[in-house]
């Protein structure tokens, strides 16, 4: 069970079976939005019914998207021009000067020289 997710359960007044989509989930109850009405009802994950496995999202989601590859020390040759944001969320851009275990060096022209980790370089591409 996830959050925002539409879930089956008792109504323990007359007995039907309701909609609900999870907004809140505890360690012994979990908080539902009802779909007709939208009341909120705290209930035990028992009075609760999971999706089953076949059914289909309500809404169309788009397929998961694969993690974004990480740029290592084998993506990065001295005297190429990168750009990377500094600690003040400012572009920088400059030429590595050096490539080091963990990071690169990377000489901004102004006179100061960055120690950048490689996940933070983007390539330069000059047209």
């Amino acid at each position: 069970m996830n959050l925002g997710q539409t879930v089956r359960f008792l109504d323990w007044r007359d007995g039907q079976m309701r909609n609900g989509k999870v907004v809140a989930m505890k360690d012994t109850q979990v908080t539902l939005h009802e779909e007709g009405t939208r009341r909120e009802w705290k209930l035990p994950y028992t009075a609760v019914e999971p999706p089953t496995a076949t059914a289909q999202p309500t809404a169309a989601a788009a397929p998961p998207t694969p993690p974004p590859i990480k740029a290592s020390r084998n993506d990065f040759r001295g005297g190429e021009k990168v750009s990377f944001d500094d600690k003040y969320l400012q572009p920088q851009v400059g030429t590595v000067v050096r490539i080091n275990q963990r990071t690169a060096t990377v000489d901004t022209g102004n006179g100061h020289s960055w120690r950048v980790p490689f996940h933070m370089l983007r390539h330069v591409l000059d047209i």
